[in-house]
């Protein structure tokens, strides 16, 4: 079965959310005197979880494009027939995994004499290598924001944010270069590389255009029954 609703505000809310009092769950609003729940980093799903499960309104802080129809696909159960099947599979898995170590266990250990100064030398380039790379933490006003891209300008080398807002560039930059920072929802940024930088922060501004902040308001949620091939799908 599908349930599918729509996600609305009709009547956005005029206060700053970064001046709340922030709460666990967003910020606290002192003019309407509730919690607003900060939904932008929030996948569909969970926002399919969170607003099929809750009965009371609810006002929230929204990227203009989570406010759209969602569908949640109940899932078939899947019968004792198919657990059965995964657990096999999961075992057949395992014993040829089991046999492959057991026969890399008897080959010959071939073994690779490397000259110390060798691998001093090699060990010292790559701490130079590793010295020189630039690397960052992206931020917003709720934390480190993962995700972001980060692109040499005029060329497509780059790299992403990791889940701490931090990266690293994986090519040496020198000073006058340009990076280019951007995510969905934010205002892109600039950043020039000065004599001797190798580190910097960066604080990502909102577009105003990309959020929006009010009631929600549910729309009915009603169901439709899958079709024959899609039932056949599920269980496959």
């Amino acid at each position: 079965m599908e349930q599918k609703f729509n996600l609305k505000i009709s009547k956005p809310c005029s206060e700053k959310f970064n001046q709340f009092n922030k709460t666990k769950a967003g910020g606290f609003c002192n003019s309407c005197e509730k919690e607003v729940i900060d939904f932008r980093k929030m996948s569909d799903k969970e926002l399919i979880n969170y607003f099929t499960n809750k009965e009371h309104k609810t006002c929230g802080y929204f990227k203009t494009s989570q406010l759209k129809e969602y569908t949640q696909i109940n899932e078939i159960r899947r019968t004792s027939k198919f657990k059965f099947l995964r657990i096999a599979a999961v075992a057949f898995i395992s014993l040829t995994s089991l046999h492959h170590i057991q026969a890399q266990e008897q080959k010959p250990k071939s073994e690779i004499v490397q000259k110390s100064n060798e691998i001093s030398n090699s060990q010292n380039n790559k701490s130079e290598v590793q010295e020189k790379l630039f690397s960052g933490t992206i931020f917003d006003e709720s934390g480190p924001l993962p995700g972001a891209n980060i692109v040499l300008k005029g060329t497509s080398i780059g790299t992403i944010s990791n889940f701490d807002g931090e990266f690293e560039f994986p090519k040496t930059l020198k000073e006058g270069d340009i990076l280019v920072v951007s995510f969905l929802g934010y205002t892109t940024q600039n950043i020039l590389i000065g004599k001797e930088q190798a580190i910097v922060n960066l604080i990502m501004e909102e577009e105003l255009s990309c959020v929006l902040m009010g009631e929600v308001e549910v729309n009915e949620v009603y169901e439709s029954k899958p079709t024959f091939w899609q039932r056949i799908k599920k269980i496959f």
